[in-house]
């Protein structure tokens, strides 16, 4: 979700990433997240602007789809989901696998475990969705090999707080992921090796969000318009000869808990697939859909979805 710099959000900022970072610290795993939850109700309510903006969106998506997105509902998801994914990192420091394990599942983890054992590598390719980092951290301290091909860069136009208390205590936080972030807009010759040696690699398959495009996109049809998305996973597991499997993070029965879907792999690296890789970026664009379509509220670029915007 994408926001603005104003005296406002930089109040936020401080209040968030002091006081209630501090209460975080001191308080159980399961109440943060109820607490994660309520900051994004609040800023839905105050939120006039971004609120009806997305409210619009999911009115014209019905009007013109057959699916249905009960705009409010889905629009204060959105914002309850966006507190979440961006502050889960003050949880970071207190995971251990026994507390991870408390808020956050696999469905289908045995897949994974068929395709590793053909010795090829596995490309896990999501979308922002749901808490992004949370299957990579979990696999990480799961003790799998797993790193993600992501996009690190400092935002533009940064207020002198965005940059000096949330942008540099967020780097901080971070780094204690127990996975290493690969560099998208550099030389993926480690990337190459780790799937070489049969690692597992996590990338989006929706982009990098923000309009900007790193590698090659291809325009597919995505609820009912032509949208762009990277061919990159299909590209990199086609020279590699690994397979890619689809995850997708959801909030579980309980409201209190994530779960993470293991799909079936679109591209298996024993089977020899001879599918193009536009093709096999359509497999993912048509389950990422299926799932969207249950679970609006859980993507984190709708406010970059509009009529005639070809950008994910």
């Amino acid at each position: 979700m994408m926001t603005s710099e104003s005296i406002s959000r930089d109040i936020a900022r401080i209040l968030v990433w002091y006081p209630v970072r501090w209460s975080i610290s001191v308080l159980p795993i399961s109440i943060s997240l109820i607490i994660f939850r309520l900051l994004g109700h609040v800023h839905y309510l105050l939120s006039r602007g971004k609120r009806n903006m997305l409210m619009a969106n999911f009115d014209k998506l019905s009007a013109k789809t057959e699916y249905h997105f009960p705009a409010a509902e889905t629009t204060r998801g959105c914002f309850e989901t966006h507190y979440i994914d961006q502050l889960l990192v003050f949880l970071f420091s207190k995971f251990t696998l026994e507390s991870i394990n408390r808020i956050h599942s696999f469905d289908g983890l045995e897949k994974l475990e068929k395709e590793l054992s053909a010795q090829r590598g596995c490309i896990l390719t999501h979308g922002h969705f749901g808490p992004v980092h949370l299957p990579l951290f979990h696999l990480g301290i799961k003790g799998y090999d797993v790193k993600q091909l992501g996009y690190l860069r400092k935002p533009k136009e940064l207020s002198w707080v965005g940059e000096n208390v949330s942008y540099r205590l967020r780097q901080k936080y971070e780094r204690m992921i127990p996975a290493e972030i690969i560099q998208a807009d550099r030389f993926l010759g480690k990337a190459f090796d780790h799937l070489k040696n049969n690692g597992i690699l996590m990338i989006t398959g929706d982009g990098t969000g923000r309009g900007e495009f790193i590698g090659k996109f291809e325009p597919f049809s995505f609820l009912g318009q032509q949208m762009l998305f990277p061919i990159g996973p299909a590209r990199l597991a086609k020279k590699t000869g690994s397979s890619i499997i689809p995850i997708f993070t959801i909030s579980d029965k309980g409201r209190n808990r994530f779960v993470t879907i293991v799909g079936d792999p679109i591209l298996s690296g024993s089977s020899g697939d001879s599918c193009e890789e536009k093709e096999i970026t359509n497999r993912f664009v048509r389950m990422f859909e299926s799932y969207l379509v249950k679970h609006p509220s859980s993507w984190h670029l709708w406010d970059e979805f509009s009529e005639g915007n070809l950008t994910v």
